[in-house]
């Protein structure tokens, strides 16, 4: 499937500031102290919306590794060892995995490896679009199991679509235990819930990326 690089550009034009992984606030105030920042090249809305869709259902495969050179051209890189993207769902019928094609774009621009199999999903879970927000949230860090490669490495998580940070919350859990050292999330959009307003993460964007 062909894809217009000038819209790609278009719809990661307004990346957002760095979010926090915990409480989705942003990133920087005290309460952050034991997260990590989150880097999201848009909103999930309009055309960025439109391409992530794309990717995942409409086998535009190509588009992957589009969007992650957008998310990595649009982001300082943080002091990292690897790039390790969310895996699929256990079971998941999709010949390949979207968010592993957008971190090896991420990976090629800011010139880091890519371990796309250091972590796995250990139970078996309906797609997220199935699934409420309420639903989404009771992910168990135990869900995730981590490869030993990651013992003591710095890791950028990678996942297509941040909805309530939940399976990410889950992931940077088990990252932890297993002796990985997260050190940011890289998106390709994030998807505002409950009224939040788009302007309010545009806003002042320059000032704090």
């Amino acid at each position: 499937m062909q894809f217009c690089e000038e819209c790609l550009d278009g719809a990661a034009s307004e990346p957002l500031p760095p979010f926090c992984a915990v409480c989705g606030g942003p990133y920087g105030k005290p309460c952050c102290a034991d997260s990590v920042p989150c880097f999201a090249a848009a909103v999930h809305d309009g055309a960025a919306r439109d391409f992530i869709l794309a990717l995942k259902y409409r086998n535009a495969r190509a588009l992957g590794f589009a969007m992650g050179e957008r998310i990595a051209a649009a982001f300082a890189r943080p002091e990292a060892d690897c790039v390790v993207p969310l895996p699929l769902h256990v079971g998941s019928r999709r010949a390949y995995n979207q968010t592993e094609l957008i971190a090896l774009g991420l990976a090629s621009r800011w010139g880091l490896p890519v371990e796309a199999r250091a972590v796995s999903w250990t139970v078996r879970r309906e797609p997220q679009t199935r699934r409420n927000s309420v639903e989404r949230a009771g992910i168990s860090p135990d869900a995730f199991a981590v490869s030993d490669l990651l013992r003591g490495r710095r890791v950028v998580l990678v996942d297509d679509v941040y909805t309530t940070g939940a399976t990410v919350r889950a992931a940077l859990a088990a990252l932890r235990r297993a002796g990985a050292r997260p050190a940011a999330v890289a998106l390709w959009t994030r998807r505002l819930v409950g009224g939040e307003p788009s302007a309010a993460w545009l806003e002042g964007a320059e000032l704090l990326l």
